[in-house]
């Protein structure tokens, strides 16, 4: 029996042995979150299974991290140990703490990782404390960091791309046009001052070559995408035909722009006159003259005098759509579940050619509506206290989408130099109705429409595989709205239940004590 016992022992040891010797070349994790969100994209496995050199990836994180932070280093030890899995060898890590040795300290900071000052509490006292939470990608010669995680949310879309970007021979090229900038200055940053874009710019950093363009002279043909916002004036000829011939050697525009100019403070709107209008009009790209309206929608502060007092008061203001009525069938929205809109307007798709076909990507909600000439409106007092859903009947509109296919020149007899193209077979244009959307102070701060601006360079630029990870976790899912009659249904019916099944377990408890006496009555009679 003993002798049975000590092979079954065997048996299990070597089963146990030989299941680690498998796990270390085969890795599957089961993640039943919505989306997946615990687990490794393809785009991400992708990304490493192709290395073709090791690359090291060194985790600078304090051991004894607060306890708000303590699971950082968790997730973010058992994310790289499924990067090494997938690698099959070319990926690894090791985790240090710089705290330890002052060779370490230098190095991290060397490598662009500083220490953070946190405030804790220890033995009931406010301390500061100094920690480390940062990586370092080391490819051949080549040093990319994340300095600073502040949280897990986003953490595999930052990891793939400086993965990406380390291993990449060659950034891929974007040019922004900023008609207010000489583009032989140097690019600004986020402290750039006027920079509308810096926000963006700073972002697009991450992955592309960035650079700024006014027309004046034809566009690098290695330029990957090109990016025009917020025309408020006629353009040179000069201009126009360099941007259509930047389209007709299949180049990839995204045009973020407004037809109604609007000034919030004065609460005055009027059309914009320009012949960028004109241009892409020949193409079958038309904006509506009017304004959007959402009763899904963002809110205005407004001073109200209140006796004595002057109150500020958020007013629900359906110039600023909040969209979450996307393209379900199109990687470039089919994750993003929060933007927002500012003054935008309805794209017209009745006058796209049978060479063009377009793609719808994002819609206002089931409740909208438009402002249009010549009264355009934009005051917020018609829609203090008012039923919105009410207000607001139309269908959702369009504000968004994709136009591709076959666009001709607009200015063959001014392109008959050696290096003109009549036509395109494969030219983009992505529009987006609303030059707010990408610009500071504005619509560049909201999460949603960065990803949505990433999302959308990723796709023109042919660079797609990151598209998939960056929005994993982002969602929003408002809570729906109820009737007066059944908001009061539900709060007494909270009120009441509890009570009345209080009551009906005491009935049903009596009833079963009068059963019991009666039972013990006739046993003792």
């Amino acid at each position: 029996m003993k002798k049975k016992t000590t092979i079954e022992l065997v048996i299990l040891i070597a089963i146990l042995v030989l299941v680690n010797l498998i796990s270390i070349s085969v890795f599957k994790r089961i993640d039943l979150s919505k989306g997946n969100i615990y687990s490794l994209s393809r785009a991400s496995k992708t990304a490493v299974k192709i290395l073709e050199d090791r690359i090291v990836v060194k985790a600078y994180f304090s051991k004894n991290m607060p306890g708000e932070y303590a699971d950082s280093r968790r997730f973010v030890q058992d994310l790289l140990s499924e990067y090494q899995a997938y690698s099959h060898g070319n990926l690894k890590f090791e985790f240090l703490d710089p705290a330890s040795e002052q060779e370490l300290k230098k190095e991290a900071q060397q490598n662009g990782i500083m220490p953070v000052s946190l405030r804790v509490i220890e033995n009931d006292k406010l301390v500061i404390r100094e920690v480390y939470m940062g990586l370092v990608f080391l490819y051949q010669d080549k040093v990319e960091s994340i300095p600073m995680i502040k949280n897990t949310q986003g953490l595999e879309y930052d990891i793939t791309s400086k993965i990406k970007k380390i291993t990449a021979a060659g950034l891929n090229k974007i040019a922004i046009f900023d008609i207010d900038n000489d583009p032989s200055q140097p690019m600004p940053g986020n402290s750039g001052g006027n920079d509308k874009f810096a926000t963006i710019r700073q972002f697009l950093s991450e992955s592309y070559e960035v650079s700024k363009v006014d027309l004046t002279k034809p566009v690098d043909k290695d330029v990957d995408a090109l990016i025009i916002a917020g025309i408020e004036d006629s353009l040179e000829m000069s201009q126009l035909v360099n941007l259509d011939q930047y389209l007709m050697n299949d180049g990839n525009i995204l045009l973020f722009q407004d037809r109604i100019s609007t000034n919030i403070q004065q609460q005055s709107a009027a059309p914009i006159n320009s012949n960028l209008f004109r241009l892409i009009a020949n193409y079958g790209v038309v904006i509506k003259p009017n304004l959007v309206i959402d009763a899904q929608c963002g809110q205005v502060t407004v001073q109200q005098q209140r006796g004595l007092f002057r109150m500020q008061t958020p007013v629900k203001y359906p110039f600023f759509p909040i969209i979450n009525n996307v393209n379900k069938n199109n990687i470039l929205v089919k994750n993003l579940d929060y933007m927002q809109l500012i003054y935008a307007s309805e794209i017209d798709t009745t006058n796209i050619g049978n060479s063009v076909s377009f793609e719808a990507l994002l819609y206002t909600s089931a409740n909208s509506g438009e402002v249009t000439m010549p009264q355009l409106n934009i005051s917020y007092q018609p829609y203090m206290n008012a039923d919105l859903k009410k207000m607001m009947t139309d269908k959702p509109k369009v504000v968004a989408g994709i136009y591709s296919g076959k666009f001709v020149s607009n200015f063959i007899d001014h392109t008959k130099g050696e290096d003109a193209v009549g036509n395109t077979e494969s030219g983009k244009i992505l529009l987006l109705a609303d030059s707010d959307f990408i610009k500071e102070g504005a619509g560049a701060g909201i999460e949603g429409n960065r990803d949505f601006v990433l999302n959308a360079v990723d796709y023109m630029a042919s660079e797609g595989t990151l598209i998939q990870i960056r929005s994993r976790e982002t969602q929003f899912i408002p809570l729906k709205e109820v009737k007066p009659g059944t908001r009061k249904f539900v709060r007494w019916l909270n009120i009441l239940l509890p009570s009345l099944l209080l009551i009906l377990y005491g009935i049903l408890r009596y009833r079963k004590e009068l059963k019991v006496r009666k039972h013990i009555g006739e046993l003792y009679e």
